[in-house]
Order: structure tokens, then C-alpha cells, then sequence
């Protein structure tokens, strides 16, 4: 849980907050920013000076009359996408137990998951991230439809994932293409496969011919273009997600 990889929540608000509106030429004030989405002027306020934890329906309703995407909150895209809001978070969430564990095992547990939030977070010493294994069922069942951010945050990062995923469409079906292009690979012993041919020459290129030919032999149908096209893509950072050490117990947090 990197504090330095994405920007404060806080700050950006107070920073879209203070740049003047395209038609008033003003800035919002919290009492107009307030009422546009429902809320007090005081807690806008609390908002933009880091006193108030934000949800996720509130990083949705601020992107609105912000004119951003609510993926810039969390360091993402800024434009706007016509394809907002997306599915809802508990279908990302389950998406990512279902593709993310480890190749002949069934899906991890919300314990692992917490405790690899716990062990990220004392890695860089904060231990003010947590999250209890019962609000990850909440949030998987959708008892709970509106996770705090820092939550939002911390349970992508457990995954190895990017925390726009849950605010991006676009960004989430890249994710999503590119995991289950591994789990396939990995059931197929794909990868074993291109490790024994890549021990002597790793490079990038080798790698992207072997994993061509084997998927052109397995699935003549894909064409070659299309296939090329996902193995350029930047691949989901996994390093150290859901470490492998035995799940804490980890409490339920009484805000929750």
C-alpha cells in the first residue's frame, strides 16, 4: 500500500475544487459543491482537507459535476467515457477471486486476502490499512454496496491490480483479458512450456513467438494480429500479491 503510487484523494478534490468552471469561470464553492451531489458544505469541506474518509459512491458522485472520471481520484484517467458508471463493484470484486489464485487451487480466501493487506501495509509501515475478512464478504455479496476508499485501494492492491480498475471499464476488461490469458495458459501448462523454451534466450521476442505458435497450434481460430496485440500489452503487475504465508486473524472493524 504505496501511499506515494497514487495522489491524495484530498488533494485532487481541493485541486478540482479550486480550478475555475468551463461556462461560470468560477470555482466550486463546498456549499455549491454540496448541493450538487447531497451533501453538507461541511463535509466537502472535511473532504478537501483529508479529515473525511471517502466512499465509493461518494468519488462517483464528486466525478460528475467534476467533470473527471472517478478513476482520477485513484491516479487514473481523467476524460470522461460514455460507458460510466460500469458494472457494480461486488461483480469486479468476485472477477478478480475467480481469476487470481494460485494454478489447481480454489479461489482464495477473504482471510488470505485480508492478511495480505495487513502484510502490505506493514511492509511500508502504515497500519491504518486494513480491512476485516467479514467486510470482504459484505463487499463480495453485496450486503455492502458502498466501500470506504481506502478499502477500494487496498483490496486492488492485494490483488496486484491497479485501484482504477474498479472505476474503469476500459482499464477493468484489459485486466480482466490478460488474467485469464494467464489462469488458460497455466491450466494448459503453457508457461512451463515457454520457461523450459526461453532458459536460454528470455528475451521478450522469443517468448512472443513461443506463446504464438503454441496458442495458433491449441487455438487455430485466434487470429495472429489479435494474439500479438494482448501479448504487447503491459502485463498486470502480480509481484507480491497474496503472499503465500498462513492468513492472520484479523478483527472486524467496528466502522464498518
Amino acid at each position: 500500500m504505496d501511499a506515494q503510487a497514487w495522489p491524495s484523494f484530498a488533494a485532487l478534490l481541493d485541486q478540482l475544487c479550486s480550478a475555475p468552471r468551463v461556462g461560470t469561470g468560477r470555482p466550486y464553492s463546498n456549499v455549491e459543491l454540496g448541493q450538487a451531489i447531497g451533501v453538507t458544505h461541511s463535509y466537502i469541506a472535511h473532504l478537501r482537507k483529508g479529515r473525511r474518509e471517502p466512499t465509493l459512491q461518494t468519488v462517483l458522485a464528486l466525478s460528475e459535476p467534476l467533470d473527471v472520471h472517478p478513476a482520477f481520484f485513484v491516479g487514473g484517467r481523467r476524460d470522461r467515457t460514455p460507458d460510466l458508471p460500469g458494472r457494480p463493484f461486488a461483480v469486479k470484486l468476485n472477477r478478480l477471486f475467480s481469476l487470481v489464485h494460485p494454478p489447481g487451487q480454489s479461489e482464495i480466501t477473504p482471510e488470505a486476502v485480508a492478511a495480505a493487506v495487513r502484510r502490505r501495509a506493514k511492509a511500508i509501515g502504515d497500519d491504518g490499512w486494513t480491512i476485516a475478512p467479514n467486510t470482504i464478504r459484505d463487499l463480495r455479496s453485496g450486503k455492502n454496496l458502498n466501500p470506504k476508499l481506502k478499502h477500494v485501494i487496498a483490496l486492488a492492491v492485494a490483488f496486484g491490480a491497479e485501484p482504477s480498475y474498479f472505476f474503469d471499464e476500459e482499464l477493468a476488461a484489459r485486466v480482466e483479458e490478460q488474467l485469464e490469458t494467464h489462469q488458460t495458459m497455466e491450466r494448459l501448462g503453457v508457461n512451463e512450456v515457454i520457461l523450459r523454451a526461453t532458459a536460454t534466450s528470455p528475451s521478450a521476442e522469443v517468448r512472443t513467438k513461443v506463446v504464438m505458435a503454441l496458442v495458433r497450434a491449441l487455438r487455430p481460430e485466434v487470429e495472429s494480429e489479435e494474439l500479438r496485440r494482448l501479448l504487447e500489452q503491459p502485463a498486470l503487475d502480480l509481484s507480491g500479491a497474496l503472499g503465500e504465508s498462513e492468513p492472520e486473524v484479523i478483527r472486524d472493524e467496528a466502522a464498518d
